[in-house]
Parts: C-alpha cells; structure tokens; sequence
C-alpha cells in the first residue's frame, strides 16, 4: 500500500511520544538515607513508576511507603520477594556495601535493569560474581558512580583525553577534611565502620574518587602499594576498624602513575585544605585542574584557560535521569558494569597493598572483565 507523507512524517514524532510516556517499573531496595535520595530522584522522573520497597528497617520501609503513596507500591522485608514480581523492570540497590554484589546479581540474573549503589562488591569474588551475572543479562547494570554525570567533569576530562595539555604523565589527587571533634561526631550505621561489611574507608567512600582518576588516566592499575590507619582517637593499624587516613599509589597499564590521598586529619583553620578534594593531571605541555576545569600550559604565567563554558559550571548530575533513558533508548549506560568492575577492583587493590604492607599487582586479585 502507497504510504500517506504525512503519516511518514507523523511516525517518529509519534514512536517518540509512545517511548516518553512509556513507564518504567521501578523497586526500590534499600531505602536508608542513600536509597530514599535515590527513591526522591525515581519519583521525580516522568518515566517511572514505583511498584514495591523493601528494606529490613520497618521505619525506614514505612516512610518510603508513605512517600510513594500515589504510586501504591508493595512493600517487602526480602529482597528476593522483589525480584519474583513480574511488574518490576528496574531495581535501585542502597543496601549495605557487604550485599550490594549479591542483590545485583540475582537482579541481573532475573532479568532486572539495576542501579546499583558503590561499590559493586568488596572482594574481587563478589565482584566476579556480578560481572558473571552481566554476562548475557537482558537488563544491565549502572553503577552508582555519580562523578561520571556531571557533564561539567565529563567535558574537562574529554579535553584531557583530547591531549590539552600534552600526554598524561601522572595524576595526583586527594579527599582531605577534618575529623570530628571528641564528643560530636555524627552518628552512623554499626556496618559502615565494620570493615568486613564496609569494605573499608578506600572501598565505601574513596572509591568515587578513585574511579574518576581511573577515568582522567583511561586506564586501569597493574600494581599498589600503599598506608594507611585509624589515627583517631589513637593510631590502630588498618584492616580492624574503618581508617581515617591513608595513601595509595598506583601505576596504571599506561604507564601513568596516581598518587591518592584520603586524610582526616586538617585542622579547620586551614581552610584551602579542609573539606578539599580535587585531581591535577600532569602533562608533558601543562597540568589540567581537572576538579575546577583550568589548563596551567607548563611556561606561561598569568590566569589558566577555563575549560568550561558557564552553562556547564552550572549543569548538574544526572545519573538516575540517564538509567532511565538508557532503558528506553536500549543503551548501555556510561558508567556500566566494567566501569562498575574497575573501579571497585582499583579500591580493592588499593586496600590490600595497605592491609598486607606490600606492592599487590592486578593479576593477584584473579577476576576477569
């Protein structure tokens, strides 16, 4: 049959309509003070519906509830009890790190888009096990790597991709802050401080930080070797309670080397280093401050070029906003499970060359992605 031009024309916009009013069937696991951020973003999204939450805490479970009240969602204690319902496309996991692996596997392995929080996992096993699961999954997984949505922070380190300021020699990069003072400390969950739940300082916070260096070096490490401790109240050697202080070193396939550190330790009145967290790039014509968007050319003197224009110092993150676009347009999210992989495995390193005072290479680990 001829095809009417105006239909012809008409066709996209209309597939277009269908694909923006398609809803997305989200669950929510985990809804402590990570997940219910995460639960505000899905209820925000025009895109998406939720169908259930489940958390072990019954307020916590209650309250997310009651937020998602229009959406009349199930509620459940068993994460499993989630993953059996039919009318679940999408899952966002903020569980404790200790069970992020195995709930995003068995969401992987029953067909689930997943949004995971970091890490993935907090052994190379766990992590093995969720890059199994990826393998052949209808859905994928994204990994709550946030720093890879601001599109601030994407443009500058596609400028450093781009040879800005020459070839990549070295890459430093620190997240320094002042502890607490006796007696006013927040606060926080019995499993963030158990090492064996947390994965540590390096694994449950630094990982953010550390996974955007892998990405500035466009690389992955070889080896570590690094220190750390609790400092305070009195120094205890890593690998007992969750350090307030280390420092890493990592020398890349690309021969690229970073020097990390994560302190606690900056008395407040030194303001330009407390609560302060950037990378600086290292080339062989300059340096990129890659955390403030400024390229240094290595001889010239006077104001650095600003990388970004100021429509993107002013952009937000957007990571839950892409999840779902990803699903709609049947893509591959930005940071997905190789992302995911790496950048838990660069954390994991990280912590062993600290707990076992010693250069850990890559291969020790034993996973392949």
């Amino acid at each position: 049959m001829p095809i009417d031009r105006r239909d012809f024309l008409l066709a996209p916009a209309a597939a277009l309509a269908a694909q923006e009013s398609r809803q997305i069937r989200t669950a929510a696991i985990g809804v402590g003070n990570r997940g219910t951020e995460l639960l505000r973003q899905v209820l925000a999204s025009r895109n998406a519906t939720v169908t259930a939450v489940c958390d072990i805490n019954p307020q916590a479970r209650d309250k997310a509830a009651s937020s998602a009240a229009r959406h009349n969602p199930k509620v459940f204690d068993d994460y499993r009890r989630v993953l059996d319902l039919a009318d679940v496309d999408a899952v966002t996991i903020a569980s404790p790190c200790d069970l992020h692996a195995e709930m995003a596997a068995a969401a992987l392995r029953a067909g689930k888009y997943v949004y995971c929080e970091k890490p993935v996992g907090i052994t190379a096993a766990q992590v093995q096990d969720v890059v199994n699961a990826a393998k052949g999954a209808k859905g994928f997984l994204q990994i709550g790597q946030q720093l890879r949505y601001f599109p601030d922070l994407r443009e500058v380190i596609r400028q450093v991709h781009a040879g800005v300021h020459g070839h990549t020699l070295v890459v430093k990069a620190q997240r320094h802050s002042t502890p607490p003072e006796p007696g006013k400390e927040r606060p926080r969950a019995a499993w963030y401080d158990d090492v064996k739940r947390s994965g540590d300082l390096i694994v449950e916070n630094a990982i953010h930080n550390i996974d955007a260096c892998n990405w500035i070096i466009n690389s992955r490490p070889v080896s570590a070797y690094g220190h750390g401790k609790k400092y305070f109240p009195k120094p205890i050697p890593a690998g007992t309670l969750m350090m307030d202080g280390f420092s890493v070193e990592y020398i890349y396939e690309n021969d690229v080397h970073l020097d990390y550190s994560q302190l606690y330790m900056h008395p407040r009145a030194l303001k330009e280093l407390a609560n302060n967290q950037w990378y600086m790039a290292f080339g062989d014509q300059g340096s990129v401050d890659v955390s403030e968007g400024f390229y240094y050319p290595m001889h010239a003197t006077g104001a650095p070029r600003d990388l970004l224009t100021p429509e993107l110092r002013e952009s937000k993150e957007k990571a839950m906003e892409d999840f779902f676009a990803c699903i709609l347009e049947k893509r591959q999210p930005f940071a997905g499970i190789t992302v995911a992989a790496t950048a838990a495995l660069t954390a994991i390193l990280g912590r062993e060359a600290i707990y076992r005072r010693r250069s850990v290479d890559w291969k020790e680990l034993g996973v392949t992605i």
